[in-house]
C-alpha cells in the first residue's frame, strides 16, 4: 500500500499513457476494414491520412499556450476523452468527405493530448532519479500491442469497426476520469526564465531543433509502420487473412518492451549511442523485409524496427523536458510538433509511392531515415 499510495502519479500517468497509445492502435489496426468499405486507392487513402496531419497542423500555433493555461493535468483529462470519442466517430461515418472531418478533429487531439500528457510525464519523472520515461512510453506500446491485438480478433471474427471503437473507448474514458485526481497539479518552468516564457515568444534553441529533427525521422518511420504494415502485410507479403493483423501486432511487442529496456539503455550508455543504435535497428529491419518479404522474414524485420524505433521517442522527449530555456510545455510542443509532422506526413507519402512504385519501394525509402537518426545523433551530448 505505501509503494502504491507514494507512487499514484505516474501510475495514474502511466494508464493513460496505455489507453491513449491503444487508441491510435484501434484505428491503425482497422485501417484495411475501412479503407475497403469505402473502396479507396492507395494514393486516395494516402490523402486521406493526410487529414490526419491537418488537424495537428491546425493546433501547432496555440498547443503549448492553451496547455500552459489549462494546466497539463485538466488538459491530458479534456484532450483525451475528446480522443477517445473521435476514435467512435471514425467508426461511424459512411461517406469519405465525413470520415476526413473526424480525422482532422481526431489529428488535433492526438497532438494536444500527446503533449499534454508527456509533460505530464516529465512533471512526475523529476520527483525519481535516473530515466523513467521510457516506462511511460513502454505503456503506450503495450496499449498499442493489445489494441492491435483487438484488431486482429476483430477482423478475424469480422466485427464491424464501429463496435469495437466504442467498447474500447467508454473503457479508456470511465477510467480516465477516475485517475484524474492523482495527476500532478502544477507543471514546472524554469525559475529565471519564468516571466519571459509566461509573457514573450521565445524561439528554440539548436539543441531543441535537432530534438525536433529526430523525433521527425523516428516518427516518420512509426507513422509508416502503424498505418502501413499491415496494408504491407496484405498486398506485399499476402499471408492467410487471419495473419494480417499479427504484421502489426510483432512490431508493438518489441516497441513495447523496447521502451521499457531503453530506460536502461540510456542509463548504461548514454542518449548518444542509444540513438545510434536505433537508427541501426529501423535502416536493419525495413531492409530485411524489403528484400525478404515472406511471413517469417517479415515478422522478424518489424519486432527489429519497433525494438528501434522504442527509444527514440522518450529519449527526445526527456531531454526536450530538460530544456533550460523554455518552459517543459513549451519545449515539448516544439519538439513533438515537429515530430508529429512526420508521424502524419510519412504515411500519405507512403500511400504516393505505394501507387507510384510499390510499398516495397516506399519501405526501402523509409529504411533511411534511420540512418539520418544515427548522423544527427552526433549531436546529442554522450552524457
Amino acid at each position: 500500500m505505501y509503494f502504491i499510495k507514494n507512487h499514484l502519479p505516474r501510475i495514474a500517468v502511466t494508464i493513460l499513457f496505455f489507453f491513449f497509445g491503444g487508441g491510435f492502435a484501434s484505428w491503425a489496426s482497422r485501417i484495411p476494414t475501412i479503407k475497403s468499405k469505402l473502396q479507396v486507392s492507395d494514393s486516395d487513402w494516402g490523402l486521406v491520412l493526410l487529414y490526419l496531419s491537418i488537424g495537428t497542423l491546425i493546433t501547432l500555433p496555440f498547443a503549448g499556450n492553451l496547455i500552459y493555461k489549462l494546466g497539463s493535468k485538466k488538459s491530458t483529462l479534456i484532450f483525451i476523452i475528446l480522443y477517445l470519442l473521435f476514435l467512435i466517430g471514425i467508426g461511424f461515418w459512411d461517406t469519405l468527405w465525413q470520415l476526413k472531418l473526424n480525422l482532422i478533429a481526431f489529428g488535433a487531439m492526438g497532438n494536444l493530448t500527446n503533449i499534454a500528457i508527456n509533460t505530464q510525464a516529465v512533471n512526475v519523472s523529476r520527483a525519481y532519479k535516473g530515466q523513467i520515461t521510457g516506462s511511460f512510453h513502454g505503456f503506450w506500446s503495450i496499449g498499442g500491442f493489445i489494441a492491435s491485438w483487438l484488431g486482429a480478433f476483430m477482423i478475424s471474427n469480422s466485427t464491424p469497426p464501429l463496435p469495437h471503437f466504442i467498447i474500447y473507448s467508454s473503457i479508456g474514458i470511465i477510467i480516465s476520469l477516475a485517475l484524474f485526481k492523482f495527476l500532478v497539479p502544477i507543471d514546472y518552468y524554469p525559475e529565471k526564465n519564468e516571466e519571459k516564457t509566461k509573457n514573450e515568444f521565445q524561439f528554440p534553441d539548436k539543441t531543441l531543433i535537432v530534438l525536433g529533427i529526430l523525433a521527425l525521422f523516428a516518427m516518420i518511420s512509426e507513422g509508416s509502420m502503424t498505418d502501413w504494415s499491415s496494408e504491407y502485410m496484405k498486398s506485399i507479403v499476402k499471408p492467410q487473412k487471419e495473419y494480417i493483423g499479427y504484421g502489426l501486432t510483432a512490431y508493438m511487442s518489441t516497441m513495447s518492451v523496447g521502451r521499457f529496456i531503453s530506460d536502461l539503455t540510456v542509463r548504461r550508455f548514454g542518449p548518444n549511442k542509444t540513438l545510434k543504435i536505433s537508427g541501426v535497428l529501423i535502416f536493419l529491419g525495413l531492409s530485411i523485409t524489403v528484400f525478404y518479404p515472406n511471413f517469417i522474414m517479415t515478422i522478424i524485420s518489424f519486432m527489429i524496427v519497433g525494438l528501434g524505433i522504442s527509444a527514440i521517442v522518450p529519449l527526445v522527449y526527456t531531454l526536450a523536458g530538460k530544456s533550460k530555456t523554455i518552459a517543459t510545455g513549451k519545449a515539448l510542443t516544439i519538439v513533438t510538433s515537429i515530430g508529429f509532422i512526420g508521424f502524419f506526413l510519412g504515411p500519405p507519402c507512403i500511400g504516393f509511392i505505394a501507387e507510384k512504385f510499390t510499398l516495397r519501394i516506399a519501405y526501402a525509402i523509409i529504411s533511411i531515415f534511420g540512418i539520418g537518426i544515427v548522423f544527427l545523433s552526433s549531436f546529442i551530448s554522450k552524457d
